[in-house]
């Protein structure tokens, strides 16, 4: 536990000073509004600030997206908020460097999450 804090806080500190913006184009293919979305480095549950800019996403729409990204890791996770104030859901193990388009797939029964590079 110890030694998430601290590799949270060097991720932190590393990120805020070597950030660049980045953008990609999400397509909400949940079949829920998405009211917000962050990133984490992958398994640190360590999110940041709300990255989807006003009107919540609503299912089947595609949008722009820009951040600020790290440049310390590639490998990271995004959590979803919906509007609807369903529980939010997380995909793991995305390459955030490599990221230009996504389709997040999500079945609420199940909890299973699933993204799609090509859509």
């Amino acid at each position: 536990m110890l030694r998430s804090l601290a590799v949270a806080a060097l991720v932190l500190a590393s990120g805020h000073a070597f950030a660049q913006e980045a953008t990609f184009r999400l397509k909400n293919a949940t079949g829920y509004p998405i009211g917000q979305l962050a990133v984490s480095p992958t398994q640190l549950n360590f999110w940041g600030p709300n990255f989807l800019k006003a009107p919540a996403l609503k299912p089947g729409e595609v949008r722009e997206i820009s951040y600020k990204a790290p440049t310390d890791y590639c490998m990271g996770d995004l959590k979803v908020s919906f509007a609807d104030d369903g529980a939010p859901a997380v995909w793991q193990y995305l390459n955030l460097c490599a990221l230009q388009k996504i389709a997040l797939h999500y079945d609420r029964a199940s909890g299973i999450t699933s993204a799609r590079y090509d859509e």
